[in-house]
């Protein structure tokens, strides 16, 4: 038997839904967000140049297009929560055991085990503040909570991008991109 590495228990609720689907649509959406935010902060400038009545359309579409960059990814969290509800089910529950080549995943309450996800197969990885996120393709990924980690959260960092050969993704920004290639770099030339 493969030796557990790191043994997390996840319970979804509506928050930690909706902050799944804005890191996929992060990391899946990326020329959708950058055209988004051009075109908007374009209209934003071609609206302030114009002195006629339309041009405070072109800035309320401008901020329109800002500010609803996640709706579509809240819309479907919302929709899913609802329909688990609806149908009496409760929201999805797992528990993550990273062995040494794969990640298995348990599903309650039926305790059914679902395929591993062999770190080779992880697609795309992103991280924020309260979370990792492994995404076996652009439409599945896995919610990892960093207080389950405790006092294990670099180790466990290191543990899966030395695994996956990816980096975890913080922000969509080649600002934010290069800082943790950085960071990365460091902490390689530190051991």
């Amino acid at each position: 038997m493969p030796k557990c590495r790191y043994r997390i228990e996840m319970r979804h609720d509506e928050d930690s839904l909706t902050a799944l689907a804005h890191m996929q649509y992060d990391l899946f959406c990326t020329r959708n967000r950058v055209a988004r935010s051009f075109l908007s902060f374009a209209l934003i400038a071609a609206g302030t140049m114009v002195s006629q009545w339309w041009g405070l359309l072109l800035i309320g579409y401008g901020c329109y297009l800002v500010t609803t960059t996640y709706f579509s990814s809240n819309r479907t969290a919302r929709q899913l929560a609802g329909q688990l509800r609806e149908a009496g089910m409760e929201l999805p529950r797992s528990t993550y055991l990273f062995e040494d080549n794969a990640m298995r995943i348990i599903v309650h309450p039926e305790e059914e085990e679902t395929d591993p996800l062999a770190y080779a197969d992880v697609l795309k990885m992103g991280e924020d503040s309260r979370a990792y996120y492994l995404f076996r393709n652009q439409y599945g990924g896995y919610m990892i909570p960093k207080k389950e980690l405790g006092e294990k959260e670099d180790e466990f960092r290191r543990f899966v991008e030395e695994r996956t050969g990816k980096m975890f993704q913080r922000g969509y920004s080649p600002l934010a991109r290069l800082r943790e290639r950085l960071r990365a770099q460091k902490n390689a030339r530190g051991r």
